[in-house]
């Protein structure tokens, strides 16, 4: 006899991009499991059901909306809250959780704008509200990052919505970025909060990416691409954020789950784009290097091309990049090309072989023994899970 199907709802927002992406990973496992029927509106006003006149077996919330905690707390049915939430922080709800892993999200970040030779750092945030613990994890664990590292991180976070006082967002910007040492390497909260550094660096004459080069959270496209120039950004892993919380959801319903349990979903990786191409270093030999790399990686360039594209000996070049980078011109060669896999591997459905061409690998063998060693999965393991 074929089981009863689970009613669920899911009071996420269709007008967010990081809902929607968790809705689709959700939709994933429907499809699999092929046992839920499901609520979803579309309107934020009925978006939230009447708990005490639906007949509901298990709920996934989006808990970083303030107006949901109140509204499933103490409900008898299990609940999963999804959203930018810290590992020891359920907003006083005994509920289970899936979230995004903030510190990681934040340690990529530094790792990745110190790679790029910067020395110089702030943390652009988002208003302070009650329930902004994703935000102040970033920007905590940011800030410690390069801290550790010699380098100091100044913090913004305006009291202004865009939406009320735009002129005032954009001063406070501007002030706040004018007596930063240049370049300076910019973490914003999200892509909206980077389009505003964005639009205030183009406002008032900072150069963009040398004078502040710009990194966002979530690779929404659309902010991305509309951004002037085109923002860098970093991919959260959300759609496995909604499959893992469909998953457990099904767990507890079946009561094969009874515990509280807090997953944290790591990010994917960063799709760079125009706002940080950077070389932020005062030795022309490796700004030179890293520049013909950077044009040239994913068309198999090897050292000995690197050193004579700039007139100079490859010990001379090795010299030189293992002083100032800390890495040989191979490792950094090697870098790039995978970072051009895992975007390639992110962003579409080209095969195995064609991304090893695009990115410079002779063959779609070599380039999954580097991406494993790299990476620690396979090519096939990160595409699945980025998609």
């Amino acid at each position: 006899m074929a089981r009863r199907a689970q009613h669920v709802a899911l009071v996420l927002s269709l007008n967010k991009r990081f809902d929607r992406k968790v809705i689709e990973g959700v939709t994933r496992f429907v499809h699999e499991s092929g046992s839920w029927s499901v609520f979803l509106e579309d309107d934020p006003s009925a978006k939230i059901p009447d708990f005490s006149r639906g007949h509901f077996d298990g709920v996934i919330a989006d808990l970083d909306d303030p107006r949901i905690p109140r509204q499933v707390a103490g409900l008898a049915m299990p609940v999963v809250g999804i959203g930018g939430i810290e590992s020891d922080c359920a907003l006083n709800l005994t509920v289970s959780t899936v979230g995004t892993h903030n510190r990681k999200i934040a340690e990529l970040a530094a790792d990745y704008l110190l790679r790029l030779g910067l020395r110089s750092f702030g943390y652009c945030g988002v208003p302070a509200s009650t329930i902004d613990p994703w935000n102040r994890e970033r920007q905590e664990t940011f800030a410690r990052q390069v801290e550790a590292r010699g380098h100091t991180c100044s913090i913004f976070s305006a009291r202004y919505k865009p939406s009320h006082s735009w002129e005032q967002l954009q001063e406070a910007i501007r002030a706040w970025l004018a007596p930063l040492p240049k370049p300076v390497g910019v973490l914003a909260a999200n892509d909206v909060r980077a389009r505003h550094v964005l639009e205030a660096c183009r406002r008032f004459g900072f150069r963009v990416p040398d004078d502040v080069a710009v990194l966002g959270v979530d690779n929404d496209d659309l902010i991305c691409e509309l951004a002037t120039p085109p923002l860098s950004s970093i991919v959260q892993g959300t759609e496995e954020i909604g499959y893992r919380a469909a998953r457990l959801l099904d767990a507890l319903m079946r009561r094969r789950e009874r515990r509280v349990t807090h997953i944290l979903v790591d990010p994917v990786t960063i799709v760079e784009r125009a706002s940080t191409d950077l070389i932020a270093t005062s030795d022309r030999v490796v700004a030179d290097a890293l520049r013909v790399i950077r044009q040239q990686a994913c068309g198999g360039i090897g050292v000995s091309q690197v050193a004579s594209g700039i007139g100079v000996s490859r010990s001379t070049l090795d010299g030189h990049f293992r002083r100032t980078v800390g890495r040989s011109v191979h490792d950094e060669i090697l870098r790039v090309q995978v970072n051009a896999a895992r975007t390639l591997l992110a962003a579409t459905d080209l095969p195995l072989d064609e991304i090893a061409r695009r990115a410079g690998f002779c063959h779609a063998q070599y380039l999954s023994a580097i991406f494993k060693r790299e990476c620690g999965q396979t090519p096939g393991d990160y595409r699945r899970r980025a998609r």
